[in-house]
C-alpha cells in the first residue's frame, strides 16, 4: 500500500484545498501517514500571503527536497498559494521538485495518481469532532497591502444547496463543531444572489442535527450590520464568538487601506454586539506599519485597544507586497518601527487577555474535549465556545469522565493569561 503525507500551511481556507486533495489520494487507494520519512509521495500545500508565510512555506519545500536525498523513492508534489504567485521562479531555483500543481488543480493531482476516479467531496484532515466549512474563495474589497484578489480571484460563492449537503455529510460523520470560513464571510452570496446571505446560510445550517457549535470566522466590518448581529443573537447554536479583522482605527489609514468602513461604524458594531450578547468575545486583527501610520496614528490604535479592551487580539508587522497598491504609497514605515510597534500591542494585549478572563471565574462553560494533557494535575485539554483551534486559548479540564470530542460542561476554577482552568460539572 502506498503512503503519503499532506503538508498543509496557511490558513484554513487553504486546508480545505488540502482535504480535496486528501480525497483523491484516498480514491486512489494510497494510505496517510504522519511520518513523512515513511510516504512515498509528501504534498505541500504552500501559503504565499505575506512574507513570513512565504519564508515557511519555502523552509518546509526544502525540507522536503533534502528528505529525498536519503529517500530516492520519495516524491514531492507542491501546490498553493505560493506556487500560484511564483511558480517559474519556484520551478527554476528548486529543480528538486518532481510536480508543481497551479492552485486547486485537483485534475493534476488525478493525473499524477493515474486515477480517473471522480469525486467532489473532501476527507477533513481535522480532527472528527471539527470541520471548516468555506463558503466562498476569493474576495472583492481589495485592501491596499493584500494580495490574495490577485491569487484567488474575485468573490466566488458555492451554491447554498452545496453547502447545505457538505454541512449534513460533515454532520453524518461525527463533526460536532462547524467552522464557517471565507476571506469575507459577511459578503457569501452577493455575487451568485445579489444580496448578502450569510444569515439564511446559517439558519439552514442551524437546523442540522448533530451539529452543536457553529463558529463564524473572518466577519469583514465594513458588511457586518447591526441587523446581522441582531439575527445572529437569535441562534443558540452559533458561538458568541466575533472574528473581525479591524487591521487599523485612524479614518486616515483605513482609507488608505481601502477597508470601506471608518472608525465610527466600527465603534457601533462592537458595542452593538456587547449590547445584545453580554458574553460575546471580540477577536480582531490589527497591521501595526503600514505606510502613512506616524506615531499619533499609532497612539490611537493603542487608546482604541485600551478602551475596548479585545478578548483576543493578533497584530503584524506591515509586509509589502508586491503586486499590491500599497507597495508604492509615500511614508513608508520602517520594518523596525512597524515591529516595535506590533510588540507593544501584544505585551499590552497580554495584560488585557488576563484581566478579561478573570470574568469567567466560577462561571460554567461548554468545553469540547481534544485531547489528553501532558500537564501535571489536569486530567484533558479543550477549547470553550469562546475558543477557535489553533489560534485562541486552552481550557484544562482538572478531571472528567469524558473522551475526545465530547462536549462537556464545566466550570471555571482559575484563568492565566489565555488559557482557562476548569472542573467538570
Amino acid at each position: 500500500m502506498k503512503k503519503y503525507a499532506i503538508i498543509s500551511l496557511g490558513c484554513p481556507k487553504n486546508l480545505v484545498d488540502s482535504e480535496y486533495f486528501n480525497q483523491i489520494f484516498i480514491d486512489s487507494d494510497y494510505t496517510i501517514t504522519a511520518d513523512a520519512e515513511k510516504a512515498d509521495i509528501v504534498l505541500i500545500n504552500t501559503c504565499g500571503f505575506i512574507n513570513p508565510a512565504k519564508e515557511e512555506s519555502i523552509n518546509t519545500i526544502f525540507e522536503y527536497t533534502e528528505l529525498k536525498k536519503q529517500n530516492k523513492h520519495l516524491q514531492v508534489i507542491v501546490t498553493g498559494c505560493l506556487v500560484k504567485r511564483y511558480i517559474e521562479d519556484l520551478k527554476a531555483e528548486i529543480p528538486e521538485v518532481d510536480h508543481w500543481i497551479e492552485l486547486k488543480d485537483f485534475e493534476t493531482l488525478k493525473t499524477i495518481l493515474h486515477t480517473d476516479r471522480s469525486s467532489d467531496k473532501r476527507a477533513i484532515l481535522t480532527p472528527k469532532y471539527y470541520a471548516y466549512l468555506r463558503i466562498s474563495d476569493g474576495c472583492n474589497n481589495h485592501c491596499a497591502y493584500c494580495a490574495i484578489p490577485g491569487i484567488r480571484g474575485d468573490l466566488k460563492s458555492e451554491p447554498m444547496e452545496s453547502l447545505i449537503e457538505q454541512a449534513k455529510d460533515l454532520a453524518n460523520q461525527g463533526v460536532k463543531e462547524l467552522i464557517i470560513n471565507a476571506q469575507d464571510t459577511s459578503q457569501y452570496g452577493t455575487d451568485l444572489y445579489q444580496q448578502q446571505m450569510l444569515i439564511q446560510l446559517i439558519k439552514s445550517i442551524h437546523e442540522i442535527e448533530g451539529i452543536q457549535w457553529i463558529r463564524l470566522l473572518y466577519l469583514h466590518p465594513a458588511h457586518l450590520s447591526l441587523e446581522m448581529i441582531d439575527e445572529i443573537a437569535l441562534l443558540p447554536k452559533l458561538c458568541h464568538y466575533f472574528d473581525i479583522p479591524l487591521q487599523h482605527i485612524n479614518d486616515e489609514i483605513l482609507q488608505k487601506m481601502n477597508r470601506h468602513t471608518n472608525k465610527a461604524h466600527i465603534l457601533s458594531v462592537l458595542n452593538h454586539i456587547r449590547q445584545k450578547m453580554p458574553d460575546a468575545v471580540l477577536r480582531t486583527t490589527f497591521i501595526t506599519g503600514f505606510p502613512g501610520e506616524d506615531t499619533k496614528k499609532f497612539n490611537e490604535l493603542l487608546r482604541f485597544i485600551k478602551e475596548i479592551r479585545f478578548d483576543k487580539l493578533g497584530a503584524f508587522a506591515y509586509s509589502p507586497e508586491e503586486g499590491t497598491p500599497a507597495i508604492d504609497f509615500e511614508n513608508q514605515v520602517k520594518p523596525k518601527t512597524a515591529e516595535n510597534r506590533k510588540d507593544r500591542i501584544m505585551m499590552l494585549q497580554q495584560e488585557i487577555s488576563a484581566q478579561n478572563l478573570e470574568k469567567f471565574i466560577n462561571r460554567e462553560i461548554e468545553v469540547i474535549i481534544e485531547k489528553k494533557s501532558q500537564d501535571k494535575g489536569f486530567q484533558w485539554e479543550g477549547r470553550s465556545r469562546y475558543d477557535a483551534p489553533e489560534i485562541d486559548g486552552i481550557v484544562y479540564i482538572t478531571k472528567a469522565n469524558a473522551k475526545v470530542g465530547d462536549i462537556i460542561k464545566a466550570r471555571v476554577i482559575e484563568t492565566w493569561e489565555y488559557d482557562l482552568v476548569a472542573e467538570s460539572l
